[in-house]
């Protein structure tokens, strides 16, 4: 809780600050871009936290994004009616997804390493599909997937409250939740318990194939284009994200509103950078800066705590 509040006070401070040094910051035009850029990233992070807590880890999330947008795009204009386009694409996003649940959880291969064996693979697919020239001009029905309006705002602005909404519910008010978090912490011991952690960690997987493919199909809409490099590094932002707003490396600790928060800071910072006219290539090395900051105090408060603990002494048997 500590570290919500804390976050919630840097957000704040950043928001007084660029208000008043930019009379652009709070205006309804930049908040809505704002909203618009960050949402979805937040439909990534809000799978990935479950993910990151269950003890996972995904590197294939933007090359799934990548491949069905391009996909999606490439079937349509081969003359597939839109939405069987979209039902191929994201049946391959979940189907990848799974895929890499399988290897991870039932071969025992290091996540790390199986998933970004599948993002060269989807990067490279995409790549070769398209010969680096993105597919453009779809049907203005799926153009309304991205470029619909709500209240003001882009549609999929809803769809990542709704999915952050239901999967906060599922991981802090739910047994499966509390079985990620176990699983998280200690997963030799949950299977002595007799949770299914393969199956749980399967489905984490295929929950991060489902919302990445969400987000290409969005992407390819939003963009009318569906370029095999557009994400930039989506994935790793939202580790950067998550790492910030408390979920650990490690598993089984964190909260999806925090990591939110995480991402927050950086899209503040972004916005920031843009309207103070500082130059964009510095934004990299701003939010790697942060980024830094935030894994050494995780790490230093790892070790304080560890160094407390082992300091208890056992009480003596008479």
């Amino acid at each position: 809780m500590r570290r919500i509040i804390g976050l919630i006070a840097i957000n704040i401070l950043l928001v007084v600050i660029l208000s008043i040094v930019s009379p652009y910051f709070l205006t309804r035009a930049n908040l809505v871009v704002m909203a618009d850029n960050i949402a979805l990233e937040t439909i990534i992070l809000s799978g990935y936290a479950l993910l990151l807590i269950g003890g996972y880890f995904d590197l294939s999330v933007d090359g799934i994004v990548s491949l069905t947008g391009v996909v999606a795009g490439l079937l349509m204009l081969k003359g597939i009616v839109w939405y069987l386009a979209i039902v191929v694409a994201f049946l391959m996003a979940v189907g990848i997804g799974t895929f890499n649940g399988i290897v991870v959880t039932k071969f025992k291969i290091n996540g790390l390493i199986a998933t970004l064996t599948t993002w060269w693979c989807c990067i490279g697919l995409s790549l070769g599909f398209t010969k680096a020239v993105p597919p453009y001009g779809f049907s203005e029905t799926f153009q309304l997937l991205g470029q619909s309006h709500i209240l003001g705002f882009k549609s999929f602005v809803l769809y990542a409250i709704i999915i952050f909404v239901v999967l906060s519910i599922i991981l802090h008010w739910t047994k499966i939740g509390a079985w990620i978090y176990a699983t998280g912490d200690n997963k030799i011991t949950c299977e002595m318990m007799g949770i299914n952690t393969a199956k749980l960690g399967i489905g984490l997987y295929a929950l991060m194939g489902t919302l990445a493919g969400l987000v290409g199909l969005i992407l390819a809409s939003r963009l009318n284009a569906a370029s095999p490099v557009a994400t930039d590094g989506m994935a790793l932002r939202v580790v950067a994200a998550l790492v910030i707003g408390g979920v650990s490396l490690n598993g089984g600790t964190g909260t999806l509103i925090g990591g939110f928060l995480g991402l927050l800071i950086m899209h503040i910072f972004n916005n920031a950078v843009v309207q103070l006219g500082i130059s964009p290539y510095y934004q990299k090395a701003i939010l790697g800066t942060i980024l830094l900051v935030a894994v050494l105090s995780e790490r230093l408060k790892f070790s304080f705590t560890k160094g407390r603990v082992s300091n208890v002494k056992e009480p003596e048997v008479t």
